[in-house]
């Protein structure tokens, strides 16, 4: 809520201890905005658990699979397969011990996307480069070359951008954009289903068997298939994280001669491997606290005492993580950008402890973080030994985070930053 306000030096002197109470339309949200010793234990007992003391999760599936994504309350709530069938099997799927098939077959797809890549021969918008890679590579991983992510593209994007609006429960007048878009999505993903389609992953194979069994109608089938492909879509320069992969890259050919070829074709096994290369894997986390917004929430079914704050039936608590990850309490220099932080005195990668939480925590913790990991590492290893980009400073406009995404997932950037891409 800090963020949605006019001045944090105003929020931190009038709830110096962290916590505060906003109250509309005669319901009381309570943000955890610190880290403080006076709510460290609420975010640690509500991480810990979905029940607590009349707490339960304000993102289930029945708020967020109808308002966000339009499930049926036939689907919901009269109908097991949900829970029962389709959520087991897509944490079963996305499982560290069962992911590799996936990692592999994104691996081979963004390599290929890269090469067929048709380099510009103005500068690009460097976000926009980014995620049609990493949208093609990651639909033809997910649904096979059936599916043209390009063909509804803009759909999509609308789609995933407003997605943090209708989660916090936005007015349905600011959201018809999403609304229009999603049914654009949802239409496309149907007619996928309706028409021949192989290659598509085991979670999405197994996904399609499961509604087609329990005999879903066809606005929840086209929803079943766009449900899963949605999470995913989620510089002191850049020539020593380059250095330090090819270093890494190096040392496992010498250990793993089997291999043929380059490390770079064979980033899921060498990723695996948990090479020594603390600079990007420190980047990584020190980006995603950077930019990460995301919301643990719990409404309250009774009058909860907790922690020595009295909630009343009704209200919302909502644990604010970004709030924990720019606090100067618990990282120096918090509202900088820092990618050697997580770079240890020995010049190994540290530990994150219970004031990281870009993935959530507890029972609510994301169930595809590994597969999250892989995905980012093999996009950047892909994309850095394949393209050179040099910034335009001509075209390039100053970029701050913008307020979009805000409380579910990374905030997205505010201006745009122009790059000439050329090959290595």
């Amino acid at each position: 809520m800090a963020n949605w306000t006019t001045g944090l030096s105003v929020h931190r002197k009038h709830y110096p201890d962290g916590l505060f109470g906003v109250k509309t339309a005669g319901k009381t949200l309570y943000y955890v905005a610190s880290a403080s010793d006076s709510t460290l234990s609420i975010l640690t007992n509500v991480a810990k658990t979905s029940f607590l003391s009349g707490l339960h999760h304000l993102r289930r599936p029945t708020h967020l699979g109808q308002e966000l994504l339009s499930w049926s309350d036939d689907v919901l709530r009269k109908s097991s397969t949900f829970r029962e069938e389709l959520l087991p099997s897509d944490h079963r799927n996305i499982a560290p011990k069962n992911m590799m098939p996936l990692v592999q077959s994104f691996a081979r797809n963004i390599s290929r996307v890269v090469k067929e890549y048709q380099v510009p021969p103005e500068s690009v918008s460097l976000e926009e480069f980014v995620m049609r890679l990493a949208h093609r590579a990651t639909s033809v991983t997910w649904y096979g070359l059936t599916l043209n992510i390009e063909e509804f593209y803009d759909d999509w994007n609308t789609f995933d951008r407003g997605v943090w609006k209708v989660a916090l429960m936005y007015p349905t007048w600011l959201c018809r954009p999403f609304l229009s878009a999603r049914a654009g999505v949802r239409q496309r993903i149907w007619e996928y289903m309706n028409k021949p389609h192989e290659a598509a992953c085991q979670l999405v194979r197994d996904r399609e068997e499961i509604v087609r069994n329990a005999d879903f109608s066809e606005h929840d089938l086209g929803v079943s298939l766009m449900t899963p492909y949605w999470p995913l879509m989620a510089n002191e320069g850049l020539a020593p994280i380059i250095a330090e992969l090819d270093a890494a890259g190096e040392a496992w050919s010498a250990a793993n001669p089997e291999f043929s070829g380059p490390y770079p074709d064979h980033l899921p096994e060498f990723f695996q491997s948990q090479p020594h290369i603390p600079l990007l894997t420190s980047t990584i986390s020190e980006t995603l606290r950077f930019t990460s917004d995301s919301y643990s929430m719990r409404g309250v079914l009774e009058d909860t005492l907790l922690s020595g704050y009295t909630i009343k039936k009704g209200d919302t608590l909502v644990c604010l993580t970004r709030r924990v990850h720019r606090d100067e309490n618990e990282f120096e220099r918090a509202e900088e950008f820092v990618p050697t932080r997580f770079i240890g005195k020995d010049g190994k990668g540290t530990e994150t402890e219970y004031n990281y939480m870009p993935f959530g925590g507890g029972v609510s913790v994301c169930s595809g973080r590994f597969f999250a990991y892989y995905h980012i590492k093999i996009f950047l290893t892909t994309v850095l030994k394949n393209f050179k980009l040099e910034v335009d400073e001509g075209r390039s406009t100053p970029v701050v985070q913008s307020g979009v995404n805000r409380g579910f997932g990374l905030r997205r950037p505010k201006g745009q930053l122009y790059v000439k891409v050329s090959r290595t």
